[in-house]
């Protein structure tokens, strides 16, 4: 469906939505863009990113471009589709980036929910700061269920973070925003980041994270700061089992499996043998330092599994990051059943609770 605009309308800002298999959750997202205040003065446009999915996205997106076009906010904002064929985020982001026609590309993921000043606050802050090469949100949970108990303290690893009013990042020590809620400088991107990471997300086959950091790295890399904006804030919906360790414990893993690959992005010629060897023995000490505190009881509680599970990956990571082609051979699955000492089963065996009813926009636990 096209929407007729001044033609000279150019936006300054594209608010991307990479989405696989989405249909359940676009709708959602698009109630909290519909409520967006504060830009009536500004040239922004929506782009949604269908990373081949599967089920009836194509469909819900041409429902959505026809209720959008009836809104007072549609007439003044275009929504725009286009289709990536490569699975994995890291592409989306990259098609997203290519086709957007703002100056600022911000990534709001489909099950991200950007309170009503989210945009205007985007705009701001890139108006105030025109020399970034990337800033972040701030994120809270809307969970599907109560979570874990001390569930704080892995929490950021599901792209929930809240830094205060005030914070810096520190590249170098690999901390840095989360994808979702993220904004970038659209030519800086182009420039610095390759069209082709070597982390490309998390697929159907294998949960390896990292793709947003490498993408900053490569940023910073280039001489571009990287910042946090309190004023931006969203919630990432977390559904129940996204609470359970048969997701948590992989999603661990494959984070830790990125860590050696990310910090290569910054080194050259000996110095990531020297990262590649103390990433490894890094990851060792750690698990052994677990095991040593809470031995085979180290099963019975979340957070320790998680974190055992993160350390194992990046113990692994070096392998990955020498040789992508052990990738097959990295599977949370298979280092499972080839693990002779393995304390997570009791966790893993656990059944899995069903999940409740989809929660509220505004629920929060």
């Amino acid at each position: 469906m096209s929407i007729c605009l001044p033609p000279s309308f150019t936006p300054s800002f594209t608010l991307a939505i990479p989405t696989w298999n989405g249909a359940a959750r676009l709708p959602q997202v698009f109630d909290c863009l519909g409520a967006q205040v504060g830009t009536a003065e500004l040239a922004w446009e929506i782009l949604i990113v269908d990373n081949n999915s599967s089920d009836a996205t194509a469909a819900v997106v041409r429902q959505l471009q026809a209720d959008w076009a009836e809104t007072e906010l549609g007439r003044r904002v275009p929504l725009r589709y286009c289709f990536e064929p490569r699975a994995g985020l890291a592409f989306a982001r990259q098609r997203a980036v290519g086709e957007a026609e703002g100056a600022w590309v911000g990534f709001v993921d489909d099950d991200n929910w950007p309170e009503p000043g989210w945009v205007a606050a985007a705009i701001a802050f890139a108006h105030r700061n025109p020399d970034l090469g990337a800033f972040g949100s701030r994120i809270h949970p809307a969970y599907g269920a109560v979570p874990p108990e001390d569930f704080h303290q892995i929490e950021a690893f599901l792209a929930v973070r809240d830094h205060g009013e005030a914070h810096q990042f520190d590249p170098d020590q690999l901390q840095l925003p989360a994808g979702a809620g993220m904004v970038v400088h659209r030519q800086r991107w182009l420039d610095s980041v390759p069209e082709s990471l070597d982390l490309v997300g998390r697929t159907a086959d294998l949960m390896i994270s990292g793709d947003d950091y490498a993408a900053l790295l490569y940023l910073h890399r280039a001489g571009h700061g990287i910042a946090y904006n309190p004023a931006m804030v969203m919630r990432h919906a977390i559904p129940a089992q996204r609470l359970e360790p048969a997701y948590l414990l992989p999603l661990a893993y494959g984070i830790g499996l990125a860590i050696c690959q990310l910090r290569f992005i910054n080194a050259r010629g000996l110095g990531r043998a020297a990262i590649a060897l103390r990433t490894l023995v890094g990851g060792l000490r750690r698990m052994a330092y677990l095991l040593w505190c809470h031995g085979f009881s180290l099963g019975q509680n979340l957070n320790h599994c998680f974190y055992f599970c993160f350390f194992l990956g990046g113990a692994l990571s070096p392998l990955l990051a020498l040789s992508p082609r052990w990738g097959s051979w990295l599977k949370f699955q298979r280092i499972q059943a080839l693990t002779t000492l393995w304390p997570l089963s009791q966790l893993l065996s656990r059944p899995t609770t069903p999940p409740p009813p989809s929660p509220a926009p505004w629920t929060l636990f």
